[in-house]
């Protein structure tokens, strides 16, 4: 499933100005991001999540912009991101996703939960319709069980 620009803004809560300047600073967000561009839900759970991190936590926009890619993959690649336990931990020269009983091996700033902002993106996204998300999150049977 691909989000549009608009899609963007109402599912991570980021401001057009916010979104804007991200696109500027993230080398490849201004292509996917941009108002014909497409983003996955991927990178819309990555945003989602790096925009509370900014709004709560003060965490830079360079240090966002220089794991971003990292970030991307590991979003991508990781099927336990949704899972309860599963933070992300920011240091000022690399991020890493792990559960919190294994903590990187980096001076950390920040961490960040990934679960209760996956959970309420998942509930936007399900309550808009959409059938099918490529991002499998343990959530994905909360929809079977209630």
């Amino acid at each position: 499933m691909n989000f549009t620009h608009a899609q963007i803004l109402e599912l991570t809560g980021m401001t057009q100005e916010r979104l804007r300047h991200w696109r500027r600073e993230i080398p490849g967000l201004d292509t996917r991001a941009s108002r014909n561009g497409i983003v996955t839900f991927e990178e819309v759970a990555l945003l989602a999540v790096l925009n509370r991190a900014t709004d709560e936590l003060g965490i830079s926009l360079a240090m966002i912009a220089a794991n971003y890619d990292d970030l991307l993959i590991t979003f991508q690649e990781n099927q336990s991101i949704g899972e309860d336990g599963v933070v992300l931990w920011l240091g000022m020269d690399a991020a890493v996703v792990s559960r919190t009983e294994i903590p990187p091996e980096l001076e950390v700033a920040a961490m960040v939960k990934l679960a209760p902002i996956l959970e309420r993106l998942y509930d936007k996204v399900y309550q808009s319709g959409a059938r099918q998300l490529s991002f499998s999150l343990d959530l994905a049977d909360r929809g079977a069980k209630e």
